[in-house]
């Protein structure tokens, strides 16, 4: 199998080039930048890069986990934003199309507004996404789903894991080591996502030309704050750093929903996904 992975530097492409790299595929790792993992210079908001990239390696199945997912970022610099997350999956799907590659497309939670009581979803229901992020992480997906391209979306909450760039657990760690007051929100709940999991249903959908829509997170709902805590007395950190907030305290930009979970039934049956607990990955982790 010939795999082409985008956004190869960030904290799933990373992850996605780590485990390709046990298999005996042939893989092409592309960045924006030619730098880090990226052996290749790809732009997806290039449709001229796309086409000459593409129409060059011969992919079977291209990964994309290229996106700009700074949430309030995208609020303040749209075009930036629907550049990459709407016209680069655009430009990916017209490509796949024209050479009969599989698509492998991660999507996001934000798509929905939280306001479902339980905040558990499944990949029927409807979304309603509450900011410029979510509104284009939905019309990329609508693009995939119209053209009818062979494709599988995975979507996914809050992703973890070790990188160069922080997240939210590296992040807490990192800044109850250094002493430093963090504000954590108790009116937010998620499902965490160990990356390493997110990226290995990547790669099981890639495998298996999986088609259709499938919910890739953790299996706990835990708050920011309770990411905090757990994290605090799993490392034997100091909590009294942890200040507990709600939301509006923020100011934030972007809106964020304030529950959600994913049912996972359609994963762990088509595609066996079966996500390592919160303590469990953090062990993996450091």
């Amino acid at each position: 199998m010939r795999v082409l992975v985008t956004g190869v530097n960030g904290l799933v492409g990373t992850s996605i080039a780590k485990l390709l790299s046990q298999k005996k595929y042939n893989i092409l790792l592309t960045s924006r930048k030619k730098e880090d993992l990226a052996t290749y210079k790809l732009d997806i908001s290039s449709i001229f890069e796309v086409n000459k990239t593409i129409s060059d390696f011969k992919p079977d199945v291209i990964i994309n986990s290229a996106a700009m997912a700074n949430v309030d970022l995208c609020e303040v610099d749209k075009d930036a934003c629907w550049k990459t997350n709407v016209i680069g999956v655009d430009n990916l799907v017209k490509a796949c199309l024209k050479y009969n590659c599989h698509l492998v497309h991660i999507s996001t939670d934000y798509i929905f507004d939280g306001l479902k009581e339980g905040g558990i979803y499944h990949e029927t229901d409807l979304p309603n996404p509450q900011g410029v992020y979510a509104e284009s992480k939905l019309e990329a997906e609508k693009i995939i789903i119209k053209s009818g391209v062979d494709a599988s979306i995975l979507r996914t909450i809050l992703v973890y894991g070790k990188h160069k760039n922080l997240n939210i657990v590296t992040f807490i760690k990192q800044s109850l080591e250094e002493n430093k007051e963090i504000n954590l929100v108790d009116d937010q709940i998620r499902m965490p996502t160990f990356v390493d999991d997110l990226s290995n249903a990547c790669i099981i959908a890639a495998e298996r030309r999986s088609k259709g829509i499938f919910n890739i997170s953790g299996k706990e709902q835990m708050s920011y704050l309770d990411i905090g805590y757990t994290i605090a007395d799993h490392f034997s950190l100091n909590k009294k750093y942890i200040i507990k907030v709600k939301t509006k305290d923020l100011n934030q930009k972007a809106k964020r929903p304030f529950k959600t979970g994913f049912d996972l039934s359609k994963s762990f049956n088509e595609l066996d996904y079966n996500p390592r607990g919160f303590l469990e990955s953090l062990d993996l982790i450091y």
